[in-house]
C-alpha cells in the first residue's frame, strides 16, 4: 500500500512538471540547425484568438503571428513551424503556463502590457491599443458620472474574470466611488460576457472585442462613454528566458512598422469589422 501511495505521489509529481509550462525551439536553436517549432498558447477571445465556423483558430493574434513566422522563413533563411498548445485556457492558466514556459513560446490574446507584468515575462512591440468598456443591459440608466454608480448601479452585480486587468478596474471603481459595489468572479471573459447577457442587473468592464460581438449577436448591451479606457496596449508574450524578443523587434519595424501595414489594417477590419477599427481610431 505505501508502495502504491508513494507512486500516485510521484505520478502526480511528474504530472506537475510537464503542467507548469510549454516548450519550444529556440532562436539559437533555430539558427544552428535551420528550422524548429515554436509553441503559441492562446486564451479565446473574440476577434483576437478564437474559432471560426469550421472549428478552426483565427483572429488578430493569429494572423500577425502566421505573418511573424512567415517573415522569419522567409528573411532569416529557415524553416520555422508554429503549434498552437493549450486549449483556449482561462487568461490566468494561459500567462502562467506561459511564463513558466521554456524557450520558443508565445502568449496571445488580450494581454495588457504592464510594468508590474514585464517584472515576469518578456512583452512583445504592442500591436493594438486596448479599448476597455464598461458595459451593461440597455435596461440599465446610462451612467452620467462616476460618483453616481451609487444610485445609477446600486441595484447591480458586477462581473469580472480573475487575474484579469478588467477585475483591477472594477476593484477600482469599487474603492473610489462605489464602496458597497457587489462583485461576482468569473473563471473567462466570455462568461463575464455571458452573465451580463443573461442578468438585467449585472454589468461589467469588458474589452472592445467582446462588446463588438454582443452588438453582432444583437444583445441587449450598453455602453457607457464616460468609463471607456483607452490607456493599455496589448502585446504577445515570452518566457523570460526567451531570445525571440529581437526577431519579434524586427519584424515589427521592418518596411516602415508592421502596424502601419495595409496587410494589418486588412487583418483589423476582417476581425473587428469597420467599426470596430472606427472605434480604435478614436480611442488613440
Amino acid at each position: 500500500m505505501k508502495k502504491l501511495s508513494l507512486f500516485i505521489v510521484l505520478l502526480l509529481g511528474v504530472g506537475g512538471v510537464f503542467a507548469q509550462g510549454y516548450t519550444g525551439d529556440s532562436w539559437a536553436q533555430v539558427k544552428a540547425s535551420g528550422k524548429g517549432t515554436v509553441s503559441m498558447a492562446y486564451v479565446e477571445t473574440p476577434s483576437f484568438a478564437y474559432k471560426d465556423a469550421s472549428g478552426k483558430l483565427t483572429g488578430i493574434c493569429v494572423d500577425i503571428m502566421a505573418d511573424f513566422i512567415k517573415w522569419v522563413s522567409e528573411n532569416k533563411k529557415v524553416k520555422l513551424e508554429s503549434k498552437f498548445v493549450g486549449e483556449g485556457a482561462n487568461f490566468k492558466t494561459m500567462y502562467d503556463k506561459t511564463k513558466a514556459s521554456v524557450g520558443g513560446v508565445f502568449g496571445l490574446g488580450n494581454i495588457t502590457i504592464t510594468e508590474e507584468r514585464k517584472k515576469e515575462i518578456k512583452f512583445s512591440p504592442p500591436f493594438i491599443t486596448n479599448f476597455a468598456i464598461l458595459v451593461s443591459q440597455n435596461s440599465v440608466p446610462t451612467l452620467a458620472k462616476f460618483e453616481d454608480m451609487p444610485n445609477t448601479f446600486g441595484k447591480l452585480t458586477a462581473y469580472t474574470a480573475k487575474g484579469t486587468l478588467n477585475e483591477k478596474r472594477i476593484q477600482e471603481l469599487k474603492q473610489k466611488y462605489f464602496p458597497a459595489m457587489k462583485i461576482s468572479y468569473t473563471s473567462t471573459s466570455q462568461e463575464t460576457l455571458e452573465k451580463v447577457f443573461s442578468d438585467p442587473n449585472g454589468f461589467a468592464y469588458l474589452d472592445l472585442a467582446f462588446y463588438l460581438e454582443a452588438v453582432q449577436l444583437k444583445k441587449s448591451i450598453k455602453r457607457h462613454p464616460i468609463a471607456d479606457k483607452a490607456a493599455e496596449q496589448f502585446g504577445f508574450i515570452m518566457p523570460l528566458n526567451s531570445d525571440w524578443y529581437p526577431l519579434l523587434d524586427e519584424f515589427f519595424k521592418a518596411n516602415g512598422g508592421y502596424i502601419n501595414s495595409a496587410q494589418y489594417r486588412k487583418i483589423l477590419v476582417t476581425h473587428l469589422g469597420e467599426t470596430g477599427v472606427k472605434l480604435l481610431q478614436s480611442a488613440k
